[in-house]
């Protein structure tokens, strides 16, 4: 018969070789993957463009005509040789940040030119005009910033669309500038 002192240090013995069997085994494999994070900050002083002035999709025909996008409301209307199809139709739309009560002063240019993707075709868009709510101030405006800070508007203007002008896109853009006073 084994005595209680013969047993204990068997036990102690078998339980180091499972557990240095335990520790030696290979560790699992680890796999990285990799994911993006993304923030935008606005500053005090800043223009965030929100919506672009797209004049949606037009057929010309042999006749020159125009597309119209109103800056107060974003309607599309059309004269001449220009029938507008199914598609997007949009005002430009910006918002101002800055101090509270702050005195801004925005400009645009009356014209701008955009382009086919073959680099030479283009039509012209004049007639642009920045707006805000039911008001058109054509290419210059000085607005107050709210107590918030902040001042909302939207730009529009007129396609000219030539005699049968060349399907496909057409892009340009433009610029609009504020001066904070």
């Amino acid at each position: 018969m084994k005595t209680r002192d013969q047993i204990i240090p068997r036990l102690i013995g078998g339980l180091l070789i499972v557990l240095i069997g335990m520790t030696s085994a290979p560790a699992a494999l680890a796999q990285d993957a990799d994911a993006d994070a993304r923030a935008v900050t606005i500053g005090p002083l800043s223009v965030v463009n929100i919506a672009d002035l797209e004049f949606g999709s037009i057929i010309p025909s042999a006749t020159a005509g125009t597309v119209f996008i109103d800056t107060r409301n974003g309607n599309r209307s059309t004269t001449g040789g220009v029938t507008t199809a199914a598609g997007a139709n949009n005002r430009a739309n910006f918002i101002i940040y800055g101090g509270p009560n702050q005195i801004v002063e925005i400009s645009i240019p009356g014209t701008t030119t955009i382009t086919h993707t073959n680099g030479s075709d283009s039509m012209l868009i004049d007639q642009m005009a920045i707006g805000n709510g039911n008001r058109n101030f054509s290419t210059f405006v000085r607005g107050l910033l709210g107590t918030l800070g902040i001042y909302q508007l939207t730009v529009g203007g007129r396609l000219n669309v030539n005699a049968n002008q060349l399907d496909g896109d057409y892009t340009g853009s433009f610029i609009m500038t504020v001066d904070y006073l």
